[in-house]
């Protein structure tokens, strides 16, 4: 993923921030939906609800990786409070692809909710030269992952699996609140050819790492549960130490 706009050579750094302060951020977020639109008691978090009813963005679909060139998924525009998701992601065309597009849409939403002042003065103007047609982050699919990505990624786990809420889930699915190792998880789940998932990256079939694909095996309910992908439950759990070695 990468930007439009290299903040370093504008002499803008994107500031550090904890896990804990993300984390924040995000349940800030959710007690605002909760506030306005009701209690949330389980899973999936209404994520369009939280884009357009509790903050003040609007969102939509078009051809992003034609428009702007790349493996391009998500992109935002602070000034208009508006974000596109590629076509490609569009669920109602793309059914298996609803965590993926899930995560992008929470994706920008981090970036409105913890990026936006880089780019806005209190008033909301753009506070950086560029062109207005252009949005001001691209987010695309990438090896490259600059701070302002990874903390976007971060937020959008703990908007779409908030440990609140994940935790519980994962007491009813494993009858504890102990973590897994991967010892006990080679019990669990049953046994996986690596071979048959291979992963297409840059038109080079990879075979991905067993062990990651056993712990997306496992938490494949959970991920049903909170609508979001096998690969983005692992990374949460993994996060919050649930998974270990």
């Amino acid at each position: 993923m990468t930007m439009v706009v290299d903040l370093l050579a504008q002499g803008i750094e994107v500031p550090p921030l904890s896990s804990r302060q993300i984390a924040a951020e995000a349940d800030a977020v959710l007690a605002e939906y909760a506030k306005r639109l009701g209690p949330i008691t389980k899973p999936p978090i209404e994520i369009e609800d939280v884009t357009t009813s509790v903050l003040p963005l609007t969102f939509g679909f078009s051809d992003l990786q034609s428009q702007l060139g790349g493996r391009v998924h998500g992109a935002i525009w602070f000034s208009r409070q508006h974000i596109l998701i590629d076509d490609a992601l569009n669920p109602d065309r793309f059914p298996d692809l609803l965590g993926r597009y899930h995560f992008t849409l929470a994706h920008e939403i981090a970036h409105w909710q913890l990026h936006r002042f880089l780019f806005l003065d209190e008033d909301g103007h753009a506070v950086l030269y560029g062109d207005d047609e252009m949005p001001d982050v691209i987010c695309r699919k990438d090896h490259a992952r600059p701070l302002i990505e990874r903390q976007a990624d971060e937020f959008a786990g703990c908007l779409l699996m908030p440990e609140w809420l994940l935790r519980p889930a994962w007491r009813g699915l494993t009858g504890g609140d102990e973590p897994i190792c991967d010892g006990r998880l080679q019990e669990l789940v049953p046994a996986i050819e690596p071979m048959r998932f291979l992963i297409d990256t840059d038109g080079i079939e990879v075979e991905p790492d067993p062990i990651r694909l056993m712990r997306e095996v496992f938490c494949e309910s959970l991920a049903h549960q909170f609508a979001v992908s096998d690969e983005a439950m692992r990374i949460q759990l993994e996060t919050l130490g649930l998974f270990t070695v």
